[in-house]
């Protein structure tokens, strides 16, 4: 039993590079004050080294993304960024996400060795990876084993099946995004039926392509101006409010996406969703047995949702008690 108020740091932000990133952390934010009510939680950004170390990587305008997208990620981190995690008087920091990867080693590691450093344990919570590949295990082990008190509750089977021979504390889990109405609770809109489409990194299929009643697009990426291609569509959505986005997919019948976790909130709602991706990302899926997820539109299975969400509570208890009371 734990016999302290707990002061709990939420690892949170990127949002206006991927708005989606805001439903994991919210979801994130309502597993851990589900599984200690009583605990103090501050939100910390999680995006300051990303912004300065992107800044420098793209400051030489075509030639400095070319050499980007060319070169392995191994260039020093801008030592004039600070985030408030490194110095924060906390218990414990969480992150959830896509972390498990080496962008994340490099750009948020610091911060993480700072807390690691001054005795703050540290919780992934629905983390995954981002390629899935063994560069990648080795690159983010490599950092996370650094860390003194640190676990990991994956977000999906895969992931647990890469990382559990080289992390010793991780434990397999779900996306936290599937807690989103824990979090939100979405007004009701005065709207018709309606199916929403969010295409990012691709083109929507034809037939998704033209505005028509009861179709509205949307777009998660508001980083920078936003393109023609996103401003030239009519009953177009791009906030920099992450519950317009959740208020848009709580109501809907059907998103069609590419992105995953726009298919995950309209899913969380009790909606359908399709995804048009191959990302290995779309691993998060098969536990809740949406497999078909790339090929039809699916709907959760709200048993089996609210049986793997009450192990997520569950297992984040347990491997925070491990951490801060069993070492």
């Amino acid at each position: 039993m734990i016999d302290k108020k707990l002061r709990i740091g939420m690892y949170a932000g990127s949002w206006p590079q991927n708005i989606g990133n805001a439903f994991f952390d919210f979801g994130a934010e309502a597993i851990i004050r589900k599984a200690f009510p009583d605990a103090e939680i501050f939100r910390m950004g999680g995006a300051v080294h990303w912004m300065f170390n992107n800044s420098a990587r793209t400051r030489f305008g075509v030639l400095g993304k070319v050499v980007r997208k060319l070169l392995p990620i191994h260039h020093p981190v801008n030592g004039n960024s600070f985030e408030i995690g490194q110095f924060a008087d906390i218990d414990l920091l969480v992150f959830p996400g896509m972390s498990m990867c080496e962008e994340f080693a490099v750009n948020n590691g610091p911060t993480f060795i700072e807390a690691s450093k001054r005795g703050v344990a540290v919780l992934g919570l629905g983390a995954g990876g981002s390629l899935y590949t063994q560069r990648e295990v080795e690159k983010f082990s490599e950092f996370f084993n650094k860390l003194q008190k640190a676990a990991i509750v994956t977000r999906d089977d895969e992931t647990f099946r890469l990382f559990k021979d080289s992390i010793a504390k991780i434990v397999p889990g779900i996306d936290c995004a599937f807690f989103l109405p824990d979090y939100f609770n979405a007004p009701k809109l005065d709207l018709l039926p309606y199916e929403v489409v969010t295409f990012d990194a691709t083109n929507p299929p034809n037939e998704l392509r033209n505005p028509k009643p009861g179709r509205w697009f949307t777009h998660h990426d508001l980083w920078g101006p936003l393109p023609k291609r996103y401003t030239s569509v009519k009953g177009t959505l791009v906030s920099d409010v992450p519950e317009d986005y959740l208020s848009l997919y709580a109501n809907c019948d059907t998103t069609y996406s590419d992105r995953v976790h726009a298919c995950i909130a309209s899913l969380a709602y009790g909606n359908k969703a399709q995804l048009f991706s191959d990302t290995p990302r779309k691993a998060l899926f098969a536990k809740l047995k949406l497999d078909q997820i790339t090929k039809t539109p699916v709907r959760l299975d709200e048993a089996l949702v609210g049986s793997l969400k009450l192990e997520q509570i569950e297992k984040t208890r347990n491997v925070v008690k491990e951490l801060l009371y069993n070492d």
